[in-house]
C-alpha cells in the first residue's frame, strides 16, 4: 500500500478498539474508533474511510441503522459486520443492504486482514 488505507473500527468494547487498532496499525493502516452509532456516523461524515468494520450490537443505534447511514454518506464504503450474538435477523438485514461480510467473534484476524487487503489492493 503506498498510501494507508483508512479503516474506522465501531466497538462499544474498549479492549476490541485497542487491540483491533494496534494490529491494524502494525499492518499499515489508518485506524479511527468509534465507540458507539452517532459517533460513527459523525465520523463517517468528516472522513471517507475505505472500509468500516461495524460491531451489530451498539448502545444508542445498532449497527445495521449505522451501516444504512455509512451507505447513504459514502457509498463507496466497504462495510464488514461484526457479531458475538446469535442475530442472524439483523446479519440478513445488514447483509442485503450492502454489508460484504461478516465476522463473528472472537474476530479471525487473517480473514479481517484478508477483507481490508482486498479492498487496498482494488483501491
Amino acid at each position: 500500500m503506498s498510501e494507508a488505507s483508512s479503516v474506522l473500527v465501531v466497538d462499544d468494547s474498549q479492549g476490541i478498539c485497542q487491540t483491533m487498532s494496534m494490529i491494524l496499525r502494525r499492518k499499515g493502516f489508518d485506524v479511527s474508533c468509534a465507540a458507539d452509532g452517532p459517533a460513527a456516523v459523525e465520523k463517517v461524515r468528516e472522513k471517507p474511510f475505505d472500509a468500516v468494520l461495524l460491531d451489530i450490537r451498539l448502545p444508542g443505534m445498532d449497527g445495521v441503522e449505522v451501516h444504512k447511514r455509512i451507505r447513504s454518506l459514502r457509498p463507496s464504503a466497504r462495510v464488514a459486520m461484526m457479531t458475538a450474538y446469535a442475530v442472524e435477523d439483523r446479519v440478513r438485514d445488514a447483509v442485503r443492504d450492502g454489508a460484504e461480510t461478516v465476522f463473528y467473534k472472537p474476530l479471525d484476524i487473517d480473514a479481517v486482514l484478508r477483507f481490508l487487503q482486498k479492498g487496498a489492493a482494488t483501491a
